[in-house]
């Protein structure tokens, strides 16, 4: 099966899109989808953010995944974030969230990030065991927000 992960361009937006608010709607989260456009756009043309990768089989766009970097005292320095990874159902359970987890750890060691988080919905469990099994361990904190 080919299989790859390349770089997100600005004409792979309205398939992202289309992903994201599917991925949104899991959860219910809000979704506005002119923002969601202006703001892939801005982070795909800046790498100042981060970067967006789509995932790739069978010559399809079948996900994405988003990280986002910062600066972290606590953690030593630049962290990378990972902010989301999506893949369709329809291809789900053909190794993809092996292999972009498996990405994410070499383009973060690749990168010299010192650390990489991510959130998770707490009823997710399946997300959670494939997290752990490439080492991530839940943090002693929570995750806290202020919308303004």
């Amino acid at each position: 099966m080919n299989q790859e992960i390349l770089r997100a361009e600005i004409t792979d937006i309205p398939v992202l899109c289309k992903m994201m608010k599917d991925f949104y709607a899991i959860d219910h989260y809000p979704f506005n989808e002119n923002l969601v456009a202006k703001n892939f756009e801005i982070f795909i043309e800046n790498d100042k953010y981060g970067e967006c990768f789509k995932i790739i089989s069978e010559e399809q766009i079948a996900g994405y995944i988003i990280l986002a970097k910062y600066f972290s005292f606590e953690f030593g320095g630049e962290i990378l974030f990972l902010d989301e990874l999506y893949i369709k159902p329809e291809y789900q359970g053909k190794s993809l969230g092996k292999k972009s987890l498996e990405f994410v750890k070499d383009y973060s060691a690749e990168k010299k990030f010192s650390v990489v988080l991510l959130e998770i919905e707490n009823h997710n469990e399946k997300a959670k065991k494939l997290y752990e099994h490439y080492g991530f361990q839940k943090h002693k904190r929570s995750l806290m927000i202020l919308k303004n």
